[in-house]
């Protein structure tokens, strides 16, 4: 069986994480079900909440990004 840690961010959310994957992983690459072996609490916020708490980029205005018209191929 794979281990498994669980991360709680200060956030509410939760995260299973893989601590150490099993032999059958590693030869076959599907996942075993989660058996939490160990918990984490975090202060801080997950990826999800961490996104919408920062402003956005000051000179994001300045990339310019290409449109989503049809290139012509050669």
């Amino acid at each position: 069986m794979c281990e498994w840690t669980q991360r709680e961010y200060s956030c509410g959310h939760f995260r299973f994480i893989a601590a150490r994957w099993c032999m059958d992983y590693t030869t076959t690459h599907k996942r075993c079900p989660p058996e939490i072996t160990h918990c984490e609490w975090v202060r801080d916020l997950c990826g999800d909440c961490k996104s919408k708490e920062q402003p956005p980029v000051a000179w994001e205005y300045m990339i310019k990004r290409q449109t989503k018209r049809a290139v012509a191929s050669f």
